[in-house]
């Protein structure tokens, strides 16, 4: 059985390296993503799941809980899975999986009705066999903020 434990403050500068990794971008905004990661990890609106491996984390998953409009098939309380990432030479052990399920008890602890994220093509198999379906009519639009860099 994989190790999986919730993330906690100290893990931020790991799980800010996971993340640039998952986008394939390094950059000044990491700062902002590692302090959040700080100030947020251990708060009842957000978690990550991890595995440890020696000198830092194998894997990760973090979600944050949201409040939004009810819908016919949900209650409005919303799960956003923003990252799941295993490094490279720890993948195909069960690991992502092992921090996803981890991460969807605890959302659906909170009462999340309704659990979106966006899938890697190398993901999309395990997504669908956790029960996520696709959903082609997402849309989204990033306005650039003052804050970027």
């Amino acid at each position: 059985m994989t190790e999986t434990r919730r993330a906690v403050a100290a893990d931020a500068e790991e799980l800010g390296r996971m993340r640039a990794a998952l986008v394939e971008d390094v950059g000044p905004w990491n700062v902002r993503l590692v302090q959040f990661f700080r100030e947020n990890a251990e708060s009842d609106r957000m978690a990550a799941f991890v595995v440890d491996r020696p000198g830092g984390l194998a894997a990760c998953a973090s979600g944050t809980v949201s409040r939004s409009v009810p819908g016919p098939d949900h209650e409005g309380i919303v799960g956003y899975i923003h990252t799941v990432y295993t490094d490279p030479e720890y993948r195909h052990r069960g690991y992502g999986r092992s921090v996803t399920q981890a991460l969807m008890d605890w959302l659906a602890e909170r009462g999340c009705t309704l659990l979106t994220l966006n899938a890697s093509d190398e993901g999309e198999s395990m997504y669908r066999a956790l029960g996520f379906s696709a959903n082609r009519r997402a849309m989204r639009l990033i306005r650039v903020s003052s804050h970027r860099g």
